[in-house]
C-alpha cells in the first residue's frame, strides 16, 4: 500500500532534504544505524516492494526545471510521457514551489519502467546514459533513499521504512562498514563516510 504523504509530512521531509542540501558541508552521518542495512538498488521485480510506488515524490522548482529538457530522453525509455502535443504534465503543484510527480493506476511514478522484469526509473537512466552527475536529473529525495535526514536537516540516517523495499536487507552480523551505494549517497549530500 501506497504511504500517502499529508501537506504537513511533505512540507516537513522537504524542509529536511533542503536544510540538509543547505548544511552539505556539514551534515553528520548516522553510521551505526547506517550500516546495519545492506543496500544497492538493481531494480524492483515486486510492485509493493518498490519505492517508485510506495512514496509520493515532490521536488521544489529548481528539480522540475533541470527535469523538464530532459523529457524526450525519459520519453524513449516511458512512451507514455509522449504526447501529440509533446510531452504530458507529470507535475501537480502540491504547495507554492513544490510539485508532487504523478504516478500510474498501480500508484508507480511515471518516471518508472520495466526493463527485464525490473522496474527501473528514467530519470536515473538518462543520467547514466548521457554520463550526467548523480542528482543532475533525478531527485534529492529520490537519491536520498532509504535514507534521511534527519529533522534539524543535519545527520543522514535511515528512513523509518528502509526495509520496506526489496533493494535494502537488515545485516545479519554488525559492520562498520557502509554499503557502497549508500556511501556514494553519503558523498553526494556532503557526509564523510
Amino acid at each position: 500500500m501506497k504511504r500517502k504523504v499529508t501537506p504537513s509530512q511533505l512540507k516537513s521531509t522537504t524542509k529536511n532534504v533542503q536544510q540538509g542540501l543547505k548544511v552539505k558541508n556539514h551534515v553528520r552521518v548516522d553510521l551505526k544505524a547506517i550500516c546495519s542495512i545492506d543496500h544497492e538498488c538493481t531494480g524492483c521485480s515486486d510492485l509493493s516492494k518498490s519505492c517508485c510506488a510506495k512514496y509520493d515524490v515532490c521536488v521544489s522548482g529548481a528539480e522540475l526545471n533541470r527535469i523538464i529538457p530532459y523529457l524526450s530522453e525519459a520519453a524513449k525509455l516511458c512512451p507514455h510521457l509522449k504526447t501529440e502535443e509533446g510531452y504530458a504534465n507529470v507535475f501537480e503543484e502540491a504547495e507554492k514551489g513544490q510539485y508532487s510527480i504523478e504516478t500510474d493506476e498501480n500508484d508507480l511514478c511515471l518516471f518508472a519502467y520495466v526493463d527485464k522484469g525490473m522496474i527501473r526509473c528514467s530519470l536515473h537512466s538518462v543520467e547514466d546514459k548521457l554520463d550526467m552527475p548523480l542528482g543532475s536529473i533525478k531527485p534529492a529525495v529520490c537519491i536520498l533513499y532509504p535514507l534521511t535526514f534527519s529533522d534539524k536537516g543535519n545527520v543522514l540516517t535511515l528512513h523509518d521504512d528502509a526495509l520496506a523495499c526489496a533493494c535494502s536487507s537488515p545485516r545479519k552480523e554488525p559492520s562498520n562498514v557502509v554499503s557502497p551505494a549508500l556511501a556514494k549517497t553519503i558523498r553526494h549530500f556532503g557526509g564523510k563516510v
